[in-house]
């Protein structure tokens, strides 16, 4: 299981890695930094910034999942949560990840942009349902003990 779960958080950060600095086969060109306003560069680091504390965060709540999960803590409401807030965090990174290469990269597509941020998306849309899988394993195991 722990190995599993190393996998998952290496493949994470290759995935982050990827999106950031290779968007396809084709040369990309960026936009001139000197043709954003002030405001479009604070909204950019802003953004930057989400981005960063969404992964560092992502990362934080897989690693006390998988801790609870190795010390016998499956079906508890902590993990359910701990989940569920690795969930929103992957799909924070996507939009994000989206909206950056919007906005940053010339003659990019949402199709071109939504193709850079699908892989966090679907990661976080995944954690919402083992969340919400979770939480029906939850509530079975609250009704066996009550029987």
């Amino acid at each position: 299981m722990n190995v599993l779960c190393v996998l998952i958080l290496a493949l994470t950060l290759i995935d982050l890695l990827v999106d950031f600095f290779f968007t396809g086969d084709q040369p990309v060109s960026m936009k001139d930094p000197q043709s954003f306003s002030l405001g479009s560069l604070l909204w950019l680091l802003l953004v930057i910034l989400v981005v960063f504390g969404a992964g560092f965060m992502s990362f934080v709540y897989f690693i006390k999942f998988i801790l609870n999960v190795n010390r016998n803590e499956v079906f508890t409401q902590k993990n359910i949560s701990l989940l569920r807030k690795y969930g929103v965090c992957a799909l924070l990174i996507g939009v994000c990840v989206i909206i950056l290469s919007i906005s940053i990269i010339t003659g990019n597509t949402f199709a071109d942009a939504l193709s850079d941020g699908i892989n966090a998306l679907g990661e976080g849309f995944f954690a919402l349902l083992m969340g919400e899988v979770f939480g029906i394993g939850l509530k079975l195991k609250e009704a066996h003990k009550g029987v």
